[in-house]
């Protein structure tokens, strides 16, 4: 594929968050928000290297640990096959970009998988996001389409997953709304807001 300047695009949470369907961080302490992103971004650092075979297993900070732990027990009892991680993808026609978590085989079928370390889920963004994601892969790889769509809940108190399914093809219509709702606020100048 031709490098594409990603600047350009608009990506898959700022569109949600745009249209008021992303992430919700009401009622969380600004403090305790940047410390729960920061943990998650470590976290998909270290299963990305992971995957890679260039983590050192060693330098995992204490509050990363439980998640990659949860992520290996994940591993063991699926026998998740990784195919690509953290791939940056630009829709051709859309013209919106994002990062998957993970895209790779899950009982030999080709799967989406997102993590989210944290030990309380919202569902909605998730599957908003998840579909997203399925949107770019499927317009990117139309001979390799994705059969499912899957959230990886990690606890960062107990260690353990939760394997989510997420019914993402339901909701490819939701996020292209979305999207619409994200052109018309850019022309009108409120996207910032």
């Amino acid at each position: 594929m031709a490098e594409v300047e990603t600047s350009l695009y608009p990506r898959v949470s700022e569109i949600l968050r745009v249209a008021g369907i992303g992430f919700d961080p009401t009622g969380i302490p600004p403090a305790r928000l940047e410390y729960a992103q920061l943990r998650g971004t470590a976290l998909h650092l270290a299963i990305r290297y992971h995957h890679e075979g260039v983590l050192d297993e060693a330098t995992l900070h204490p509050d990363v640990r439980p998640g990659f732990e949860g992520y290996l027990r994940f591993l063991k009892d699926t026998k998740h096959e990784p195919l690509l991680s953290e791939l940056e993808l630009v829709h051709p026609t859309y013209g919106f970009m994002g990062h998957p978590d993970r895209v790779g085989w899950l009982n030999a079928k080709r799967v989406l998988l997102d993590w989210k370390y944290t030990d309380s889920f919202q569902f909605w963004p998730v599957a908003y996001q998840l579909a997203g994601y399925r949107i770019l892969w499927n317009a990117n790889y139309p001979d390799q389409a994705i059969t499912g769509t899957f959230a990886l809940q990690l606890s960062p108190s107990t260690g353990k997953y939760q394997l989510r399914v997420v019914e993402a093809e339901k909701y490819e219509q939701d996020f292209l709304a979305a999207l619409v709702v994200w052109r018309a606020r850019q022309r009108m100048g409120r996207n910032g807001q």
